[in-house]
C-alpha cells in the first residue's frame, strides 16, 4: 500500500463541510451525549464566558450556554463553515441567544490573552496538525485559575470497535487511506502529560466505555460518513465505492445481534487549570 495521506486544514475543512448536514444526525446523538457530560464536569458559573474551540455542531455550545445563563456568553469556532451553518441552524432552533459562531483556525484565535474563563475542545485535538500550537493558544486565551476541559477517544477499547478496525483493514486491501494529523486515541497519562508539557496544572482526569449501538448496518455506514473515513470514501468512484460499501457491510453482518450493531468506545475528559 502506498503512504496514506495525512490530512491537512484544507482536507479536514472539505470533509467536514461535505458531512456537515448528517453531521451529529445519524443514528445515536454521541457527540450531544458526550458534550453534554464534558460540561457537567467543567465549574461554570452564571456570567461565565467560555470558548468552544471546535464547536462542531454546538454538543458542548448548547449545554454551556445553558450553564452561563444569559448573562454569560460562549463563542464556538470551528475551521468548517458547513459545520458551521448547522450549528447556527441548531443554535436558532433552540433558543438561545447568548452565543456565537466565528470561523477560525484553532492554531490561530483571534482573541485577545486571558478573555475566557473556560475553554472546550471536544475531540478537536487529534484534527490539528500543530496541536501544541492550538493548545497554547488556548493557554493563552484562559484567565488565571480559568478552565480548560477537552475529550479524547481512549485507547482502550479500541476506539469504535469493531466497525473502524475492520473498516481500516479494508482500506489498506483497497490501498487508501487517509492519516490523522495527530494519533485518534490516547491514555489518561498520555493526556495529562500533553497538557502538562503546555503549561496546565491541576489536572484531573476522567474514562468512561460506552456501549453504542446503531440498529442496522447501514446505520453505521452513513455515520462513518460524517467523520474522516468520508475523505477517501467519497475520494472513489461510484462504482467502487458501492463495491467498498457492500464489502464492508458484508463484513459486519455476522456481528449483528438481535437489537443491532454494538460499538464499543473509551472516552478520556480532562479537565486542568491554566
Amino acid at each position: 500500500m502506498t503512504e496514506p495521506e495525512t490530512g491537512t486544514k484544507q482536507i479536514i475543512e472539505g470533509i467536514f463541510d461535505g458531512a456537515a448536514k448528517s453531521y451529529n444526525r445519524v443514528g445515536p446523538e454521541i457527540f450531544t451525549q458526550f458534550g453534554a457530560r464534558l460540561v457537567e464536569r467543567v465549574p461554570l458559573v452564571p456570567g461565565a464566558r467560555v470558548l468552544d474551540v471546535a464547536t462542531g455542531t454546538g454538543a458542548v455550545l448548547l449545554p454551556a450556554a445553558r450553564r452561563v445563563g444569559q448573562r454569560g456568553h460562549v463563542t464556538g469556532v470551528d475551521l468548517s463553515g458547513g459545520i458551521l451553518r448547522e450549528a447556527e441552524r441548531v443554535v436558532r432552533e433552540a433558543g438561545i441567544e447568548n452565543v456565537e459562531l466565528r470561523k477560525m483556525d484553532a492554531e490561530h484565535l483571534e482573541f485577545p490573552d486571558k478573555a475566557f474563563d473556560a475553554v472546550t475542545c471536544a475531540f478537536g485535538l487529534f484534527l490539528f496538525p500543530d496541536r501544541n500550537a492550538a493548545l497554547h493558544e488556548m493557554h493563552r486565551v484562559s484567565k488565571p485559575d480559568g478552565c480548560l476541559a477537552v475529550t479524547y477517544f481512549h485507547k482502550t477499547p479500541t476506539p469504535f470497535d469493531p466497525g473502524i478496525p475492520i473498516l481500516m483493514k479494508q482500506f489498506s486491501d483497497y490501498r487508501i487511506g487517509l492519516r490523522l494529523p495527530q494519533a485518534l486515541a490516547c491514555t489518561t497519562q498520555e493526556i495529562e502529560a500533553l497538557l502538562s508539557g503546555i503549561g496546565f496544572r491541576s489536572i484531573r482526569t476522567f474514562t468512561e466505555t460506552n456501549d453504542i449501538v446503531y440498529g442496522k448496518v447501514e446505520d453505521w455506514w452513513e455515520f462513518v460518513l460524517t467523520l474522516m473515513p468520508r475523505g477517501p470514501i467519497m475520494g472513489m468512484s461510484e462504482e467502487r465505492r458501492s463495491r467498498f460499501r457492500d464489502e464492508y457491510l458484508e463484513k459486519l453482518r455476522p456481528l449483528v445481534r438481535k437489537d443491532g450493531l454494538h460499538i464499543s468506545l473509551g472516552i478520556v475528559y480532562a479537565l486542568a487549570k491554566r
